[in-house]
Formats: C-alpha cells, sequence, structure tokens
C-alpha cells in the first residue's frame, strides 16, 4: 500500500484548518470594530482638554442677559457674547458674579472677522495680565500700526491689536475699546454704564430711542489710557471704576454618563 494519498489528506486537512481559524479571526476583528463605532457609542477622549483652543460665544438660549464665566480658573479676560455683539470681558477675582466688557472688536477688514478677534484680544491681554496692566496706547510694529500695552514688569508696548491698513489707529483704538478710552476721559455715554456712576445724558438716551448707538467717530483722547482703574487690586490694579458690571453665571460641568456597553449588571 503506498503512503502518499495518506500523507496528502493530513496535508489537506490542515490546510482547510488553517483557512477556518483565519476566517475567525477576521470575523472577530471586524465584529470589533463595528462595535467602537457604532452610532450610539459615547467617545471618550483619552487625553484632557489642554486649552488653546478658539473659544465661540454662543448667546443665552433663555434670552437672559447673564454672561458666563470663564470655563478655565483663573482666566480673567475670555470673549463672551454682551448685547448680540461679540466681547471682550474682565472678570475681576474679587467680584465672582460680574463682568466688564473692555472691548468690542467689529469686522474692522484685513482677514479678521468679530469672533476671531474678539477670541485674540482676551488672549493677548489675558497673557500680560500678570505682569501687571498699565497702560492701552499706540504704537509702530514692522510698518504696521498697532494698539498695545505696557504693563509694570516690562515697559515696552506689546501688540493687542494691529490697526487694518488705511485705518487711524487712535480712532480704531477708542473705537474698539470705547467703554476704556470715554471712561479714562471722564465722559459717559450709555455704552459705558458698566463703569463709573452708571448715568447717561440727555443725548444718550435719545440717540437709542433713535436706534444710534452711543459711539463717537472720532479719538476720545489721544493720550495713553491709564488701565489701573479698570483692574482689580488682584491684577495690581485700583478697581475704582469696576462699578455695575455685567450679571455673570457659573457654568455648570457637563456629566459624562456611561455608555450602557460599559456598565456592570
Amino acid at each position: 500500500m503506498s503512503l502518499r494519498p495518506v500523507s496528502w489528506a493530513k496535508n489537506k486537512n490542515k490546510v482547510v484548518r488553517g483557512t477556518l481559524l483565519s476566517l475567525s479571526a477576521m470575523m472577530i476583528a471586524s465584529s470589533a470594530a463595528v462595535a467602537q463605532t457604532a452610532p450610539g457609542d459615547v467617545i471618550i477622549p483619552t487625553e484632557p482638554d489642554r486649552g488653546g483652543s478658539t473659544t465661540i460665544p454662543v448667546p443665552n438660549p433663555d434670552g437672559s442677559t447673564t454672561i458666563p464665566s470663564p470655563t478655565a480658573a483663573g482666566t480673567r479676560f475670555a470673549c463672551r457674547v454682551n448685547n448680540g455683539q461679540n466681547t471682550v470681558m474682565y472678570f475681576p477675582e474679587n467680584q465672582p458674579n460680574q463682568a466688564y466688557p473692555w472691548a468690542v472688536p467689529s469686522n474692522m477688514g484685513g482677514g479678521w472677522d468679530a469672533l476671531r478677534r474678539c477670541n485674540e484680544i482676551a488672549r493677548r491681554l489675558e497673557s500680560y495680565r500678570p505682569d501687571g496692566l498699565r497702560e492701552m496706547t499706540t504704537g509702530v510694529e514692522n510698518g504696521y500700526n498697532t494698539i498695545c500695552v505696557t504693563t509694570d514688569r516690562v515697559p515696552s508696548c506689546r501688540i493687542v491689536l494691529t490697526v487694518p491698513n488705511g485705518q487711524d489707529p487712535l480712532a480704531t483704538r477708542d473705537r474698539v475699546f470705547q467703554n476704556l478710552s470715554v471712561a479714562d476721559s471722564g465722559q459717559q455715554t450709555q455704552g459705558v454704564l458698566t463703569y463709573g456712576s452708571g448715568r447717561s445724558d440727555v443725548l444718550d438716551q435719545l440717540g437709542n430711542l433713535l436706534g444710534v448707538r452711543g459711539r463717537r467717530s472720532t479719538a476720545v483722547t489721544n493720550g495713553p489710557i491709564n488701565l489701573k482703574p479698570f483692574l482689580s487690586r488682584s491684577d495690581r490694579g485700583t478697581g475704582e471704576k469696576l462699578v455695575g458690571g455685567v450679571q455673570t453665571r457659573t457654568n455648570r460641568p457637563a456629566v459624562q454618563s456611561t455608555p450602557r456597553i460599559f456598565q456592570r449588571r
């Protein structure tokens, strides 16, 4: 009797068995991939949010006039929607339920929209704040007009905003930072009710009735704006003009539910 057919049969059985094992492994891997990408699953990130992302201000859905507090602990400048406009708000540490508008950057051109400019101004002011913000003025950097600030630690003027070509730097500063410039000059308009005594004159009230905002097209002051009265003492300011701010609300942390596939039964 020849042994060749028996050897051939054994090899054939091994091939069939190996093929079945390979198919089984592929089916298991495919099932696992489908389970991971099922539309009803909740994807839990493995890396925490380390900040630095662009903040998108969202209007209050309930129509309230409160401003959400910054999500990051210790943050004092953040971009929020106030009166329907992207606004750089200051959140003093000693007034946890109050916020004060510093800048309202509109669409000024130069390739930046109001939201992006608002976030960038807030980011720069926040980065300079630990050094003790002192004055806001204008300057020139690499041939471009800028709005900049000096600090107690760094006397040189650091850029807050680059003025688009063709625009007057002082007029731009006093338009974007109108709350500060008008209050610093001792004048009062409807746009700066959050600072000082909170009163407005008859002309501003008439302007509001006619639908005209209390904004000025010319520069209010030619000198630097003293920032100390608009900062709390914890930020090396005097806080004397931090009166009558906008009410804030604390952001509630989102509740992360555990997917059913991970729950114990």
